[in-house]
């Protein structure tokens, strides 16, 4: 990455979808008994999707480099931003509050100085309904939330930033996101149950036969599924057989033939393709991408559905 000092780059892999915590970091989540923090609690209503709050002193030149992923990645910021940029360019542009649609290709964020904020992870017609824009909109991009939400999104970032503990964030995003979620559009029934039959197969069903089974036609289906969730179903089904693959290699203890069978690939070379178009790297590669770069501190265990990553 010519003309940026790589001080640390971590790797987050399929299925994780989120933003690491650097070294001795300050990270919450709802659920969690309360950690060494200015407070931790238990929301009274579960929010919408996975949600850490984080705060967090990171050193100049960490690279962040996030795979595709099948989750809509909602940070509210209230630190310094982050820098996104294409794999193998230097994070150039600067977002504080982010949304990440659906993603086919891998990012590279450079973060640094004081990250502090929430992060969120969405199905993309929750996220469809919360963010009320069309999501392939948002897809194979990072949009600045109030590119999306307008003044609202300086509001809550404000009311977030100036409350007196995480319970009380927690409290008002779960709150402000509920209300957010029935003032939207809400999915179409279709489109939700082809969503829930692809994520049910981990992407192994066809789109011929979820248009069958859902009563549309399939030119039906996949322009309003690429609108209500970001991408053409085919696509989607090609993500969720990578992030299967990518967390089947991280059990270990498989070849990547079997690895490529029990994803539901037809071979060990289709396997690759995705892999390469997904991340530049060969699968061979792959693990030891998706081994964290360090132990979780003591203050909490990978990032994985609400959970907080370690660099």
């Amino acid at each position: 990455m010519a003309g940026h000092q790589l001080t640390r780059a971590v790797t987050v892999g399929p299925a994780q979808g989120s933003l690491p915590c650097a070294a001795s970091p300050v990270c919450v989540r709802p659920a969690a008994r309360a950690v060494p923090t200015d407070g931790a609690a238990t929301v009274p209503a579960a929010p919408p999707g996975p949600l850490v709050g984080y705060r967090e002193p990171v050193e100049e030149g960490v690279l962040v480099r996030r795979f595709p992923s099948s989750r809509v990645l909602l940070v509210v910021a209230f630190g310094d931003p982050v820098r996104v940029g294409a794999d193998g360019d230097a994070p150039a542009r600067p977002l504080h509050s982010l949304v990440a649609g659906l993603q086919e290709e891998t990012r590279v964020l450079g973060v640094g100085g004081s990250q502090h904020g929430v992060r969120l992870w969405l199905s993309p017609l929750t996220a469809y309904s919360l963010l009320g824009a069309p999501m392939h909109l948002v897809s194979n991009a990072y949009t600045e939330l109030a590119d999306l939400w307008g003044p609202r999104s300086a509001r809550l970032t404000e009311q977030l930033a100036a409350a007196e503990d995480w319970a009380a964030r927690f409290a008002l995003l779960t709150s402000a996101l509920a209300r957010l979620r029935a003032e939207g559009p809400q999915p179409d029934p279709a489109v939700a149950s082809a969503w829930r039959q692809l994520t049910a197969t981990a992407g192994t069903a066809r789109v011929g036969a979820l248009a069958e089974r859902v009563g549309v036609s399939r030119r039906h289906l996949v322009r309003r599924f690429r609108q209500q969730v970001g991408l053409p179903p085919k696509t989607v089904a090609r993500l969720l057989r990578f992030e299967r693959a990518g967390a089947l290699l991280r059990s270990g203890g498989r070849t990547l033939a079997e690895v490529a069978a029990q994803a539901g690939y037809a071979d060990q070379s289709h396997l690759a393709r995705d892999v390469r178009e997904f991340t530049g790297v060969p699968a061979g590669e792959l693990t030891a991408l998706l081994r964290p770069a360090a132990p979780p501190p003591p203050t909490g265990p990978p990032a994985v559905a609400g959970r907080v990553v370690s660099a």
